[in-house]
């Protein structure tokens, strides 16, 4: 068996590159038969990411016979979705022989929707996942448990789960009728085939309108009447006021272009602040906050949705041509189920961001469904105990019942994301969005109510099907993960047993996953509640344990929250610790966010007893995101590896970390550029190395005897790697330090707001305050949505106050007092002379004698702007802005002067 302490090629080597490219790729298209087609978990790490993560943490860089271009050929077929399976089985033996034949022990402590321990258990390990959240955890065994204990699962669910499906449409199917004739879609226990079932209806919400000067009558809230959306094929719902009735109703129209249609679909409520369709009254948000939150805001249907005779399309039915509920007699039949009312209450609208219903009045989970979802919902739940009583009752022993019923849970669960009232008609495809299209419950004024048993978006019948045939490719994994649910702060694990610690923890102050979590937790309590008392035996997930800055959980107090954050981070990793063998390697995939969510970390694993080695950033996201691919892109994820540290590492000076980080960067970044790693993923690799010097310590001591913060040294290690990078540049203002930065990071592209912040905060910036690099009459960086893009020279240099003393240039208030305290940033200088330069040169010295700047600075600057440096590959097309310092540093002397300005 080899050492443990061995250094891991992790630790030396991995192609960055080719691991974000697949697992960007991952996420694109349709993915059947991806684990993550199982059930929804939020931030679920790629499988790419994962894979090559366990893979890189267990064998080692001693002796590798691969080259670079090699081991990139290799990490991309092994990382590939949907790849050969021959790239896994050569993973798979090089990790067994990493550890003498045996199967290598890995523990995930935060295993949330289970990617990492499910690519650890394909790479042959034995492999522990730990977990809080009951629906995790239940996600977790359906994963990496059940299909690979039960041979043959997939047929038993199919078997048992027709019949569920079966026996639900023959007691729901009278809530769904017919329509007119037509070939359409041929349902289970259909007599009349030349009827089409409605796909989906589509309903908005109502208030009464509030003029009083006119009859009673209801103002629809309808965000927009959009149906239809393609190249050739327009179709919306045109509103008709009825002054006769002062009631509403809508035709729809179709038309080959936008303007064939007449009107504006996009015409409609904004926020719940409308104007009455029918007497043109403004409905105010207020208002309709109000009616809300009393309970008197109602529904009115919109259209029902058919498929085609033909089988193809979208056929839309006006109101009249198809049947409506009988909200009363669904309530009715609800209550005779053997099923507890859904009573549980919604979170607090400071638990879950992005916008949210429950100012509007939707206080418990029941309020999120229709009395038709309701009644579809419970009826499925209430078949789940059937069918598991059913199959106990035909000599299916126990175990093997209760993997079909949680199988069939996590189906119903599918369901319920697609059938609740706030989905959304996505009139691109003509379909339901699912409830949870992003980590929020927002309002939504006009929903989209799928037919669970049509064949289209939220059908049981599909995802039942999804679920078996997953099943059946996760059987051929040899051997079950053994899934534990408790807190990381406790793992059921012996002292020095595991040879790695893979983990992707918990994101500091990021939404908390436990209250999102609850939508999902209510319905398998109802399913499967009676299998599992103990994880389903709360009236919501546990939240007490949950590890995430959530001020509202301690009165309000952000530094409460923020300590109980770093109190069970530092518990788990203490934990870690204990479970590790000596020497052997822990690795975090982390989201890399902010200072503090860094600091917080580094600080966990450090008092935890870790010592830093090394760090890779990845970008993970779809390269249709705001950044696309082939761009630099500050990275959406870190490997931060770590071991454990020397016990007699005792207490380190200030200056000796410090002399000691100077050695890292250096030689990091002559490493780093070697592997032609460039941008942003140079500068946070570089920063994520430097943290060794500070974790190798048990403490670092300030001159006057303090203990350094991590944070305090996190903020000098990103310094001290741009100082570095920019070298003439060290000392200058950070305004300047943050335009250089963010050319280099991503040259003049959109970049999504926070990863911009977070390079802003690196070099002492400030991107969004009043005074921030945002804001003022000629900012440095523009906004568009939630993406900002940095504004060159010909954008800011015409400004004639440009680079003046005491003038607001746009974010000129740096975080650091500038010397002398008056002056402008050097890069609105530099812009100011660059746009002179190019448009009118001879004002370039009679501006330059005007503002106070050091020309020898400037130069360098210009230098700088005008560098392949801030290119990020080579062979990249000069920006403007370069092209423009070129030209200037060719005509410098006789435009400044040899002696600068005389």
């Amino acid at each position: 068996m080899r050492d443990s302490s061995e250094k891991r090629l992790i630790e030396d080597v991995i192609p960055i590159d080719v691991i974000s490219r697949t697992s960007a790729s991952e996420k694109v298209g349709g993915r059947v038969g991806h684990p993550a087609s199982l059930h929804l978990w939020w931030a679920r790490r790629p499988l790419a990411a994962s894979r090559a993560a366990v893979y890189a943490a267990l064998v080692p860089a001693a002796g590798r016979t691969r080259s670079v271009d090699e081991l990139s050929d290799f990490f991309d077929a092994l990382c590939t979705w949907g790849g050969p399976a021959q790239p896994i089985e050569t993973a798979r033996e090089e990790v067994l022989a990493a550890n003498g034949g045996e199967a290598p022990k890995v523990v995930d402590l935060f295993s949330g929707g289970g990617a990492i321990p499910l690519e650890a258990l394909r790479l042959g390990c034995e492999v522990t996942a730990n977990e809080l959240n009951p629906v995790a955890h239940l996600i977790e065994r359906m994963l990496m448990e059940y299909p690979q204990s039960y041979p043959g699962l997939g047929d038993d669910i199919r078997r048992w789960g027709t019949a569920w499906v079966d026996e639900a449409w023959t007691a729901l199917s009278d809530l769904y009728p017919a329509v007119d004739s037509g070939t359409g879609q041929t349902m289970i226990g259909a007599t009349d085939t030349d009827k089409r079932l409605p796909l989906a209806y589509i309903w908005t919400r109502a208030v009464r309108c509030p003029n009083p000067a006119t009859p009673e009558h209801d103002a629809h809230l309808l965000r927009q009447t959009w149906l239809g959306r393609k190249k050739g094929r327009y179709i919306a719902l045109k509103p008709v006021a009825d002054r006769a009735t002062w009631s509403l109703r809508y035709e729809v129209v179709e038309a080959t272009t936008e303007e064939g249609l007449g009107f504006d679909p996009a015409e409609g409520s904004r926020g719940g602040e409308v104007t009455c369709r029918i007497c043109g009254a403004p409905v105010e948000s207020r208002y309709v906050k109000e009616e809300a939150r009393a309970g008197r805001m109602t529904t009115a249907p919109l259209t029902a949705l058919a498929l085609k005779p033909s089988g193809r399309g979208r056929d839309y039915l006006p109101v009249g041509e198809y049947d409506l509920p009988d909200d009363a007699e669904c309530m009715k039949r609800l209550a005779e189920l053997p099923i507890d009312p859904l009573d549980e209450p919604l979170p607090g609208t400071m638990r879950i961001t992005g916008g949210t219903c429950m100012v509007y009045g939707f206080s418990h989970y029941r309020d999120l469904f229709t009395p038709r979802q309701l009644l579809a919902l419970s009826t499925l739940a209430v078949g789940i105990r059937k069918v598991h009583d059913a199959a106990r009752e035909s000599g299916m022993d126990e175990g093997r019942a209760a993997a079909v019923a949680t199988a069939l849970a996590m189906a119903l669960n599918r369901v319920a994301d697609r059938l609740s009232n706030l989905c959304r008609l996505d009139t691109k495809n003509e379909g339901g969005t699912n409830t949870f299209a992003r980590q929020a419950l927002p309002m939504v004024w006009d929903f989209y109510e799928a037919n669970p048993f049509a064949g289209a978006s939220g059908d049981v019948r599909k995802y039942l099907k999804e679920t078996a045939n997953l099943v059946d490719r996760l059987a051929t994994i040899r051997n079950p993960a053994k899934c534990v649910r408790g807190s990381a702060a406790a793992l059921p694990l012996p002292n020095d047993s595991q040879d790695a610690v893979v983990t992707d923890p918990p994101y500091y102050d990021n939404i908390s996953y436990a209250d999102l979590s609850d939508f999902f937790y209510v319905w398998l309590k109802r399913s499967v509640g009676f299998l599992y008392p103990t994880d389903l035996g709360g009236e919501l997930t546990p939240k007490r344990s949950e590890a995430v800055v959530a001020a509202y959980r301690h009165a309000g107090s952000k530094d409460a929250a923020r300590q109980h954050y770093e109190t069970l981070m530092e518990q788990a990793f203490r934990e870690a610790h204990r479970v590790l063998k000596p020497g052997a390697p822990l690795v975090c995939v982390y989201a890399h966010k902010t200072t503090s969510g860094w600091s917080s970390l580094v600080e966990a694993l450090r008092v935890a007893g870790f010592t830093i080695t090394e760090a890779w950033p990845l970008d993970t996201e779809m390269p249709e995101r705001a950044v696309g691919r082939g761009t630099a892109s500050l990275a959406s994820s870190i490997f931060l590896v770590a071991r454990k540290r020397n016990p007699n590492a005792g207490v380190g000076s200030e200056g000796e970390v410090m002399a000691e980080l100077n050695d890292i960067i250096k030689e990091r970044l002559e490493r780093l550029e070697n592997l032609g790693i460039t941008g942003a993923d140079l500068v946070i690799a570089t920063v994520g190395a430097g943290l060794r010097a500070l974790t190798r310590f048990e403490r670092v001591e300030q001159d006057n005897g303090d203990v350094l913060p991590a944070e305090r040294f996190l903020e000098m290690v990103q310094t001290r790697v741009l100082d570095a990078i920019f070298g003439s540049l060290a000392g200058v203002d950070p305004v300047t330090r943050y335009y250089v930065a963010a050319q280099y990071s991503y040259g003049y592209g959109q970049v999504p707001f926070d990863e911009a912040n977070n390079l802003a905060r690196m070099t002492g910036a400030d991107l969004d305050s009043p005074n921030g690099l945002t804001n003022g009459v000629n900012p440095h960086v523009s906004k568009a949505k939630s993406a900002v893009i940095l504004r060159d020279f010909e954008d800011r240099g015409h400004d004639e106050r440009l680079g003046q003393p005491n003038v607001d240039g746009g974010g000129t208030m740096p975080l650091i007092e500038l010397s002398p305290p008056t002056a402008a940033p050097l890069i609105d200088v530099a812009h100011g002379v660059l746009w002179r330069a190019e448009h009118k040169p001879a004002d370039v010295r009679p501006y330059l004698l005007s503002v106070n700047v050091d020309v020898m600075r400037l130069q360098q600057l210009i230098q700088a702007l005008a560098g392949r440096a801030l290119r990020s590959t080579a062979n990249e097309a000069k920006s403007r802005e370069a092209s423009a310092a070129e030209r200037l540093l060719v005509s410098w002397r006789s435009i400044i002067g040899e002696q600068g300005l005389i």
